[in-house]
């Protein structure tokens, strides 16, 4: 009975927390706990707490816990749980609005709780913003004071290096990279490699990362500060660099911005089952025609990236495309992206969309044989072979900062040419 009790009143609050604004909340809660139906205890549960008492075995759980948010879990839920009062929470979440809204937390975030475990209040809650911010409450006489707090993280280096064998994800994680800077990895290359066409067996990588450390304790992972990739012959070189005014970003070894109007490939995860070529036989139709564009094999439902920034100027059905959109770049390029078997929520007509954006996802609508995207680059009238396409825009670093830029360099290629495992310690405010 306590704990059909105790579960309704949980899925009542979370309701309440979810969909009301706060004044509405506090008048909520406030008539709940004046009903006595759900806050006070039980009669079952204080013959339990007078029977712990009596036999000298108080229960207490321990004053300080530390929590992981899952998918999932909100604010609200995981406190109470905890057997944290609703009017407490309510407290916290009123409190923190100004610096931080704990209404939603994010999968993986960490929370510490400092309990006073004969009223189960909050002495003290600290909660992981990011990498390097805190929100922090205190309870004080007539509330809790909140903070957003600096957090001072040691920074240690690492470098990893492998041999492509099967793909870029399956060897990396194999030489023990952590799969989100595989993912980081591929982007930092996505304008100049296409790692599902270009990559050969034998390529091999390297890269040199940040590990986050606050008190000795490994918190998380920090950007990519540089990376190689060597593929057909080629050594490709990449160095994070931030400036003093705070401008930050990947450049060559020649000092150029990495980022390039187009990306390489619409897709992640897949490979070209069809070339761009004037005369192809059609896989249904069985004539010869031209197809000027690249097919891209994927399973249904593989997310398709906008690869430069631009408007929407068509979407819907077209023909034997099936579902399709037309994105126009500038007054020079537009790309095209057929056989989608849906669209990304909010994509419309006149929509502006960024580069590496989702705008849809691989179907096999209109006249085709399996899932695949048809993805197409109009140069002003004329269709151009996106494979053979040397994107332009790329800017050169400002000539005062070359000097840094050049020590820097300099020192990364050391690390990775020399270096395998973890490298120094390094101050958190130190910018490579």
């Amino acid at each position: 009975m306590v704990m059909s009790e105790r579960t309704t009143a949980k899925k009542i609050l979370t309701l309440v927390f979810t969909i009301l604004p706060f004044p509405l909340v506090g008048f909520v809660v406030g008539y709940l706990a004046a009903s006595q139906k759900y806050f006070l205890p039980s009669e079952e549960s204080l013959n339990y707490q007078e029977e712990n008492v009596t036999s000298g075995e108080p229960h207490h759980k321990p004053s300080e816990i530390e929590y992981t948010f899952k998918q999932g879990d909100t604010f609200f839920e995981v406190l109470a749980d905890l057997e944290i009062p609703p009017q407490e929470i309510f407290q916290l979440m009123e409190s923190s609005k100004k610096v931080h809204r704990l209404k939603r937390v994010d999968p993986g975030s960490n929370m510490t709780l400092k309990i006073n475990s004969a009223t189960r209040t909050v002495d003290r809650l600290e909660y992981t913003i990011d990498n390097q911010h805190l929100l922090s409450l205190i309870k004080e006489d007539k509330g809790y004071r909140a903070s957003v707090e600096e957090r001072a993280l040691d920074i240690k280096l690492r470098t990893i290096s492998g041999t492509i064998r099967n793909s870029l994800f399956e060897d990396g994680s194999e030489a023990g990279c952590p799969p989100q800077l595989i993912l980081n990895f591929a982007d930092i290359f996505a304008w100049e490699i296409d790692f599902f066409s270009d990559l050969r067996a034998h390529d091999t990588f390297t890269l040199v990362f940040e590990e986050l450390y606050k008190d000795g304790k490994f918190i998380n992972y920090g950007k990519i500060v540089a990376a190689a990739l060597t593929t057909q012959g080629k050594r490709l070189w990449v160095f994070y660099y931030q400036d003093p005014h705070g401008d930050a970003g990947y450049y060559n070894e020649k000092g150029e911005s990495v980022a390039r109007m187009f990306l390489k490939s619409p897709l992640r995860y897949s490979r070209i089952s069809s070339k761009f070529t004037k005369r192809r036989l059609h896989p249904i139709l069985r004539i010869y025609r031209p197809h000027l564009g690249v097919d891209y094999a994927a399973p249904k439902g593989t997310p398709i990236e906008a690869t430069a920034e631009g408007n929407i100027i068509s979407i819907g059905w077209k023909g034997g495309y099936g579902k399709s959109i037309k994105i126009k770049h500038n007054h020079i390029y537009t790309s095209f992206y057929g056989h989608l078997c849906r669209f990304a929520k909010g994509m419309k007509q006149g929509k502006r969309v960024k580069q590496g954006q989702v705008i849809g996802y691989v179907g096999a609508t209109g006249l085709a044989t399996g899932p695949h995207l048809d993805y197409r680059l109009q140069k002003v009238d004329k269709f151009v072979d996106p494979l053979k396409l040397i994107s332009p825009c790329a800017e050169l670093l400002s000539h005062e900062f070359r000097a840094q830029f050049e020590k820097n360099k300099l020192q990364m290629m050391v690390i990775m040419q020399h270096y395998k495992e973890t490298l120094m310690l390094v101050k958190a405010d130190v910018s490579l």
